[in-house]
């Protein structure tokens, strides 16, 4: 049977205490490091949000010019559809109410009836 046997050469209490000595010794810098950390990711996050808040208000004052513009383009539009909507109205009425002499073609139509059973033959 084999068994299995630590001996350290330092106590693990000496070992302890020395890591506790180091962690004790570099506290302020490791604060000083977290305090750091959590400033520039505060920091990042801050200018990420007025980055991204002055990218979507500059392109939604764009966006409302464009719209403007939009709004203005459709309302001259549709004032000169009004316009050709008069023009339309005014040669319609000059048509209807013309004196001049039209020249009227009367045709007489006559009714031709085709028998019911007719063999058609295609000829050579």
């Amino acid at each position: 049977m084999k068994t299995f046997a630590f001996v350290p050469q330092k106590s693990i209490t000496k070992l302890y205490g020395s890591f506790l000595h180091k962690y004790r010794r570099y506290d302020d810098v490791i604060e000083l490091l977290k305090v750091g950390t959590l400033a520039f990711v505060l920091v990042f996050c801050v200018l990420c949000y007025l980055y991204l808040v002055n990218m979507s208000s500059t392109r939604g004052y764009f966006l409302r010019q464009e719209n403007q513009k939009l709004s203005s383009i459709s309302f001259q539009f549709e004032i000169l559809k009004t316009k050709m909507l008069d023009y339309k109205q005014h040669n319609w009425d000059a048509v209807q109410s013309s004196d001049n002499n039209r020249n009227v073609v009367d045709v007489n139509a006559q009714v031709v009836k085709i028998p019911e059973k007719v063999e058609l033959s295609y000829l050579k």
